[in-house]
């Protein structure tokens, strides 16, 4: 099984939720704009964010013994993938990666600079926040009073 595609699969479906809802692409777009970075780019490094909070949860559920299936992410709280991308260390978010073809491994290298580039602190951060962002709005807009990602429409 291949963790970290179906962690990528469940970070693009994520993404994919929250512009449907209403305004949320608009604002991220704005937002991109006003902080001067390419769309293109901006949302492949906020799906890598979501991927590697992704991952290392599911990391951490393997570590404590539970087995890897494809339904252990479905499975996942929003709120705890929301914390994993803003508050858990970076070296914890990069820990225990697997091999990586070109283009993931080139999408988390530019997360490793962001991350380790005190000038692009502020990027990272306001990348993070918008991952946040469409976690909260997606768990605001389910009727699961406790959303995991299953509960996200796919």
């Amino acid at each position: 099984m291949d963790i970290w595609s179906d962690c990528s699969a469940w970070s693009r479906r994520i993404l994919t939720a929250a512009d449907r809802l209403s305004g949320y692409r608009h604002v991220r777009q704005r937002r991109f704009e006003d902080w001067w970075v390419h769309p293109d780019s901006a949302d492949a490094v906020v799906r890598t964010l979501l991927t590697l909070g992704i991952h290392s949860l599911v990391l951490d559920a393997m570590a404590q013994g539970r087995p890897y299936t494809p339904d252990l992410i479905g499975r996942l709280r929003l709120a705890a993938v929301a914390y994993a991308v803003t508050k858990r260390p970076d070296h914890e978010l990069l820990a225990g990666l697997p091999a990586l073809g070109e283009i993931d491994r080139l999408q988390v290298d530019v997360v490793r600079i962001l991350t380790y580039d005190d000038a692009s602190a502020l990027t990272a951060a306001r990348l993070r926040a918008l991952a946040h962002s469409a976690l909260h709005l997606l768990a605001e807009s389910v009727a699961a009073e406790d959303p995991v990602c299953d509960d996200v429409p796919g």
